[in-house]
């Protein structure tokens, strides 16, 4: 099944996180927002018309706990890219704060934040100190990380330990290589009852249109009320329609967003995807009876960001040859290698249940670099004394 309007649903259920329950967002879960959506932007437009979920409080907190790492031109690119420094007067207190604040009654939320050094890696002396106060609690474990397996399965454990089950194979096989040093990662766990659940009795299957222009019956499920929504139109004259369905305690909601005619791509919405017009949608909500129809569905998707950070201009933390992680040990030379996430999101009858690991991995510069073919590529079968190619061709979906 392929449920368009999951991209900005399940992204936006997020940011309602920091939107709702206060006039304005606090100024730190103002930037941490609106890095996640412009991050979950330029990571979206590599997926095309695709189902998705993203965690942008997941993904910032690791790159965060980059900045405590880094120094020199990288640390200023993720400075630059975040919105924000570390350093920045207030803004740990208020880092802190913000994790404080997205409990409430009515839901649950964990939120976990791991260190895994290895075995042999001298820190600097008060790394850890400067990091704990920055960022509050965070596990720390010495390991050894030398074989690229052994960190895939720390990593792995522990983000299934820390989401109860939901996010399991964080790391695929063999996408770690040999040569980690340090891996750090977060890992948040949500779970909300709508404020009056849906009954299990009014959902059937209902034609559901895709992209394409084709439909298919899904299971839909649809529950008559009073719902706070508003109808709005982009820049350039489409209109689209903003609906809010709360969850119990009233804190958090899952804000829907949707064009109103049946042939706009939902991609048309996504450049709107940003703290100023999220907190004006919301402000904009009425109350009105409506009739809300919506699918039941499941959704997980993995992330690799190191694209995506890039085209933010996140670049030399990624370079081997300009990375500079002294912060943390000044006798091993360090590079980043990967930015992974992996998301798992359920929404029924009853309520709604997301999960979120992100972790990124650091590697010494005497590892041999990788050759990732984790993209589409040619190759060629070449006699090499007489430079005939055999045979030619073209791998795209392995």
């Amino acid at each position: 099944m392929r449920v368009t309007l999951v991209a900005l649903v399940a992204l936006v259920a997020l940011v309602a996180l920091v939107g709702s329950g206060t006039p304005e967002p606090a100024r730190v879960a103002q930037l941490v927002t609106d890095f996640g959506l412009r991050l979950f932007r330029a990571a979206l437009a590599a997926r095309g018309d695709t189902n998705v979920v993203f965690a942008p409080h997941g993904a910032t907190s690791v790159l965060v706990a980059l900045q405590v790492a880094t120094a020199g031109r990288g640390r200023q690119q993720l400075e630059a890219a975040t919105g924000f420094s570390i350093d920045g007067p207030g803004v740990s207190a208020e880092l802190r704060g913000l994790l404080r604040a997205l409990r409430g009654p009515g839901h649950v939320l964990e939120v976990a934040q791991g260190l895994f050094v290895a075995r042999g890696v001298a820190l600097r002396r008060g790394f850890v100190a400067r990091l704990l106060r920055a960022l509050g609690p965070r596990s720390l474990a010495r390991l050894d990380l030398a074989s690229g397996e052994g960190a895939r399965r720390v990593l792995n454990a522990w983000a299934r330990e820390r989401t109860r089950g939901l996010v399991a194979g964080l790391v695929a096989p063999g996408a770690v290589a040999p040569g980690a040093r340090l891996l750090v990662a977060s890992a948040e766990f949500f779970r909300g009852s709508w404020g009056v659940p849906f009954p299990a009795r009014a959902t059937r299957a209902r034609p559901f249109r895709r992209a394409d222009g084709t439909a298919g019956a899904v299971p839909m499920m649809a529950r008559a009320g009073r719902f706070r929504c508003g109808d709005f139109e982009t820049p350039s004259g489409v209109p689209f329609t903003v609906a809010e369905v709360p969850y119990a305690g009233g804190e958090v909601a899952l804000l829907l967003v949707a064009p109103v005619e049946r042939h706009v791509p939902v991609a048309t919405l996504v450049p709107l995807l940003d703290v100023p017009n999220v907190t004006g949608w919301v402000a904009r909500l009425r109350a009105a009876p409506r009739v809300l129809v919506l699918p039941r569905f499941s959704l997980e998707t993995s992330w690799d960001l190191r694209g995506p950070l890039k085209a933010l201009g996140v670049l030399d933390l990624f370079d081997p040859d300009s990375a500079d992680f002294s912060p943390l040990s000044g006798e091993e030379r360090l590079v980043l290698g990967q930015v992974l996430q992996k998301v798992r999101m359920e929404v029924a009858e009853n309520g709604t249940e997301v999960a979120s690991a992100s972790a990124a991995v650091i590697y010494s510069r005497m590892a041999p670099p990788e050759i990732l073919l984790d993209r589409p590529f040619l190759f060629l079968i070449r006699h090499h004394p007489t430079g005939a190619v055999l045979f030619v061709g073209q791998v795209t979906d392995p």
